[in-house]
């Protein structure tokens, strides 16, 4: 790589994180000619294309994609070093975890750890306020599509699989004999969405209703269908004992969300602290 300046390959992290040669302009203190004419030679460089225009939207091509998920760990912890010019140590280990897998999954799994390593500083904060960076120090539990890349280590934990479920209460007066009775039901969808739609599709039908309730996450979503205002697509593996109990009734084996699934995240360069934890939580 001592052929290709670092300049250049930092301007082009940029663009495709911001997805805008302005962002990134503006980001940099440079015009946009400057940030367009580096990303020119670069590619000159390189000998393939790295962008290409879709209507106003600047699309990263395969080859670009696959350069950026190379650099952007390496240029987000270099980024991360040099904004904190006193290099302070951190000890503490910040978690950044969904709202509905920190009562079910995590805090039962901290206690145990806590109790082997009773000197370990956590905090714990929700998975919506995670920043775009994950330093040494840190990490997260969220969902993830089958398909998705991450510049970030993962490690599967719980499959994030849906069926659809109800309330005893509202499945009383409601006739719901078939995937085809569903169809008609109040349909409550997880942020995406789409779940409800191509659950219908792999069984051959089409749902045309619009989207009326939507949560934005999974926490909401059961706390909703408990209370019985709808039919909702819950991930099978946190609702076992809500099944078990009663208090859900599911209503097909059909499953939604083919592929999803929920991880912990961590950057290449985790601290030794975070691969300890890791391990005792997988």
């Amino acid at each position: 790589m001592m052929g290709h300046p670092y300049t250049a390959l930092h301007t082009f992290h940029l663009a495709v994180r911001f997805q805008s040669l302005k962002c990134t302009a503006d980001h940099l203190h440079l015009t946009e000619s400057a940030v367009s004419h580096q990303i020119k030679r670069l590619e000159t460089q390189l000998g393939f294309t790295l962008f290409y225009k879709s209507g106003r939207q600047l699309k990263v091509t395969p080859e670009g994609k696959r350069l950026s998920s190379e650099l952007s760990a390496s240029f987000d912890h270099i980024d991360q070093v040099l904004s904190d010019p006193a290099n302070t140590p951190i000890n503490a280990i910040t978690i950044y975890c969904l709202p509905s897998l920190i009562e079910f999954w995590l805090l039962p799994r901290l206690l145990k750890f806590k109790e082997i390593h009773p000197n370990s500083e956590l905090v714990i904060n929700y998975h919506s306020s995670s920043p775009d960076y994950l330093d040494e120090h840190s990490l997260r539990i969220g969902s993830h599509e089958k398909d998705d890349h991450s510049p970030y280590i993962r490690s599967r934990i719980l499959s994030g699989e849906t069926i659809p479920v109800c309330s005893p209460i509202y499945m009383k007066p409601h006739q719901l004999f078939s995937s085809k009775d569903l169809l008609e039901a109040d349909l409550l969808h997880d942020h995406t969405g789409h779940s409800w739609k191509d659950w219908f599709a792999l069984q051959g039908f089409t749902l045309n209703k619009p989207t009326q309730l939507l949560y934005e996450d999974f926490h909401l979503l059961k706390m909703a269908t408990v209370a019985a205002q709808g039919i909702a697509l819950c991930p099978e593996a946190l609702i076992k004992n809500d099944l078990k109990d009663g208090k859900l009734i599911a209503l097909s084996t059909q499953r939604g969300n083919i592929g999803r699934y929920y991880a912990l995240e961590r950057n290449k360069y985790a601290d030794a602290s975070i691969n300890t934890l890791i391990k005792h939580l997988i």
